[in-house]
């Protein structure tokens, strides 16, 4: 199902995106690695741009799984080098798409797991929660985080430090594509659970 996801459009206005079925809504700190996420979850190596600038994805990118079944990945929130101007306006353009648009939802925020969760990770879940949307977390870039430190003990920490359920966090690392079957049926599952709907116009 995934592996057929191909790119529908990009877009800085989002109450210009039609209407979906059911949208899965990747987020995540500049450079966490959302664009590899989406290729290592879809089975493919160049759907989403990936780039080791920061701030580099500056629209909201949208990916058709199937009829008005998507997979969206907003711009970074964090560091990137771009004007104070155009931050406010990444911010607006993300709550529009999040809050104020009525579709079904799930947002899968990417945290760094050799890092850890970072203030600005916290806080945008904070937010997420108070705005009652779902999310779960991915904890990306395991492949850095040291060998005595198993991804049960991952996953229950990162679990632990949001106050949600350890299975809904998923430890991955889309460099060496590992971890990512429990994260794809979950996807699967919540999409298929979404009835379709009549493609919308390119």
């Amino acid at each position: 199902m995934l592996e057929k996801t191909v790119f529908f459009r990009a877009t800085t206005e989002a109450n210009s995106m039609p209407k979906s079925a059911a949208e899965i809504i990747i987020s995540g700190r500049s450079n966490v690695g959302k664009s590899s996420i989406i290729n290592a979850l879809c089975s493919q190596k160049n759907l989403a741009r990936v780039s080791k600038t920061p701030g580099r994805t500056r629209s909201i990118n949208i990916y058709s799984v199937s009829m008005g079944k998507w997979i969206i990945d907003l711009p970074g929130y964090g560091f990137a080098r771009v004007s104070s101007q155009c931050k406010a306006l990444w911010k607006n353009m993300i709550e529009e798409c999040i809050i104020k648009r009525n579709s079904k939802k799930v947002i899968y925020t990417i945290i760094d797991a050799f890092v850890g969760p970072t203030e600005l990770d916290f806080n945008v879940v904070k937010w997420i929660s108070i705005n009652s949307i779902p999310f779960k977390i991915i904890a990306n870039k395991c492949d850095k985080v040291p060998k005595n430190i198993s991804i049960d003990e991952i996953q229950s920490k990162i679990a632990e430090y949001f106050n949600i359920d350890k299975s809904n966090v998923f430890a991955v690392s889309a460099k060496l594509k590992n971890g990512f079957n429990k994260l794809q049926l979950d996807i699967i599952k919540f999409l298929d659970n979404s009835r379709s709907i009549n493609a919308p116009p390119l």
